[in-house]
């Protein structure tokens, strides 16, 4: 296994973490299509988000598999907001839309749920 896939387990695994510390209940996403979103997230009295975690959003083939399958759930989950969580923010691409963000995983943890 590359350093490449523990980095990215390892920040998958942080957030998750986060996500019971916020005492959201969190389930995995695969679409019609079996494209693969890394968590759905249903926050008490608030309402549910879909969470896209990539360690690396410069590589083109990455980005644009892991936008493909947000886009797919979004179809599916039509009120989730959706979230892209990355470890490296400075080369986060121009893709968040209506719907859709993207933010610096640490910068969220550290963020008031």
């Amino acid at each position: 296994m590359s350093a490449r896939a523990n980095t990215g387990h390892a920040l998958e695994t942080a957030v998750y973490n986060e996500l019971g510390r916020r005492r959201a209940s969190v389930a995995y996403v695969k679409t019609a299509d079996s494209y693969e979103v890394n968590f759905l997230a249903h926050h008490a009295g608030k309402r549910s988000e879909l969470i896209q975690v990539c360690t690396d959003m410069g590589e083109a083939g990455t980005a644009e598999r892991e936008w493909r399958a947000l886009q797919q759930a979004r179809k599916a989950h039509l009120r989730a907001p959706a979230l892209v969580l990355t470890q490296n923010h400075d080369v986060m691409e121009p893709r968040a839309s209506k719907g859709t963000r993207i933010a610096a995983a640490y910068e969220w943890m550290l963020a008031e749920a």
